[in-house]
């Protein structure tokens, strides 16, 4: 598999946005897993080769390695993940838990602007024939 050009720079601004707080003994594995997945889901999704996705596509990168990372909880010790927990209700009493991933959604739903990622890579896919 190829790798992306700037990976490793990538990788180091991905470090910076996910300090290392000694939890994960698997920390480094998982934020290079992310940055792979993500690069070639846009390399799929646009048809580019991962080699040729654009330095204007740098920052979606970033940004989608943050959701993965986020929704999947992959830097999150087991013990301390959240639980999926939707609706609990006992008595007068009633509790409510989105997962990360709900919010994820419900916030690209809003903030059309910045986090629709399909738009910004809509721009850079080729038509396949």
């Amino acid at each position: 598999m190829d790798k992306h050009p700037r990976r490793d720079e990538l990788l180091t601004q991905l470090k910076l946005l996910n300090p290392d707080d000694g939890s994960n003994p698997s920390y480094q594995v998982m934020l290079e897993f992310a940055f792979d997945k993500v690069a070639q889901d846009m390399a799929n999704y646009t048809h580019l080769p991962v080699t040729g996705l654009p330095v204007e596509l740098d920052t979606v990168v970033l940004s989608l390695c943050q959701q993965f990372l986020a929704t999947h909880q992959l830097l999150t010790p087991v013990a301390d993940r959240d639980g999926d927990v939707k609706t609990l209700s006992e008595g007068d009493t009633s509790v409510t838990f989105k997962s990360v991933g709900e919010v994820y959604a419900e916030l690209q739903s809003v903030n059309s602007l910045t986090d629709n990622y399909v738009a910004q890579l809509n721009s850079y896919r080729v038509v396949k024939r």
